[in-house]
């Protein structure tokens, strides 16, 4: 009977760490991904800085070209706000890659899935890598976000036009209206208003005897393309794929808006510069879902931006890349 007792007991204290084990495993899986999930909120926001300041880096060349001043060479250079941005990336875990060390990471094409394969190598481009991890129903999967951002016009991430007109010779009549324009995405559920802009942002304080009948605009944008690759950790790099694909897009735009003051011809122009999120951007819980047959979708990409008058009757639309694996990025 004692006997029974102390095995009982035995068994009783087993259960009891292998639960308390399993409550202390979770807590530390779920810790872990939290802080997986702040660097990477972080790295994000550094990312969202260093994409918009590209654009309006774009934008400013642009402008220079179209005043007889342009100077490439400033766009082949880092300067030091993009030296320290990038610099806060290294410290959030963020690695610049190579084209080298990309094919050595990914692979060869017959090596490793049709869709892991090396980008083209190319100046306009930079390329970023993060890993992490994330436990879900007791299984880990190790996941690897590529990163492609535009540097200048060279790349098909970057898009742009020089004194698009949106209107002309259509009278508006400020102080009647809510807002002097707008721009919207184009993201997988529909068109999505991003900013709508009042018009003293881009007349003056008092509108209330300006008549405009004019609105071009200058614009840059870039994108940056995340592909999220995943595997399980038990499972050689061979079973790595591409899990989810997203894009952000930082728009920098310069518009230049002429009517009339009180009977007085005026011009005026402003800058302007936004970014938008595809839903789900560098989402790894969405990879991990896709690759453990949870959900069969694989992407969220803004497709397309598009500039508003303030009646919404006119718009100037530009598409933006949309690619399903790396080497379709130069």
């Amino acid at each position: 009977m004692f006997k029974k007792k102390r095995l009982a007991g035995f068994f009783l204290s087993a259960a009891l760490m292998l639960s308390f084990s399993s409550i202390s495993f979770a807590d530390n899986a779920q810790q872990s991904n939290e802080t997986i999930d702040q660097n990477k909120q972080q790295a994000l926001e550094v990312m969202q800085k260093l994409n918009e300041y590209r654009a309006n880096k774009l934008l400013g060349e642009a402008k220079q070209d179209l005043n007889g001043g342009g100077n490439n060479i400033q766009l082949k250079t880092m300067d030091l706000t993009e030296i320290g941005l990038e610099a806060e990336l290294e410290n959030l875990g963020v690695k610049e890659l190579s084209i080298e060390e990309v094919k050595q990471q990914f692979g060869n094409a017959d090596e490793v899935s049709p869709l892991v394969v090396a980008p083209p190598s190319t100046s306009h481009i930079k390329w970023y890598t993060i890993d992490y991890t994330i436990t879900r129903s007791g299984v880990t999967y190790n996941l690897q976000d590529l990163y492609a951002q535009g540097l200048d016009g060279g790349s098909n991430l970057a898009v742009g036009a020089n004194g698009a007109t949106l209107y002309s010779n259509k009278s508006v009549i400020v102080k009647n209206i809510a807002n002097i324009g707008s721009i919207y995405a184009q993201k997988v559920i529909g068109l999505i208003p991003v900013v709508q802009w009042l018009p003293y942002e881009l007349l003056f304080s008092s509108n209330d005897n300006v008549t405009n009948n004019s609105h071009v605009i200058t614009h840059r944008s870039l994108s940056t393309v995340c592909f999220t690759y995943v595997k399980k950790s038990t499972d050689p790099d061979s079973y790595q794929t591409i899990g989810w694909l997203s894009n952000m897009v930082s728009v920098a735009s310069s518009h230049t808006l002429a009517g009339y003051n009180a009977g007085s011809p005026y011009s005026k122009s402003t800058d302007k510069s936004n970014t938008t999120y595809a839903d789900n951007y560098a989402s790894g819980s969405n990879a991990v879902d896709y690759y453990s047959g949870v959900s069969s979708q694989t992407r969220s990409y803004i497709s397309s931006y598009k500039f508003y008058n303030p009646d919404k009757t006119l718009s100037l639309t530009y598409y933006v890349v949309n690619p399903s694996f790396p080497a379709q990025i130069y």
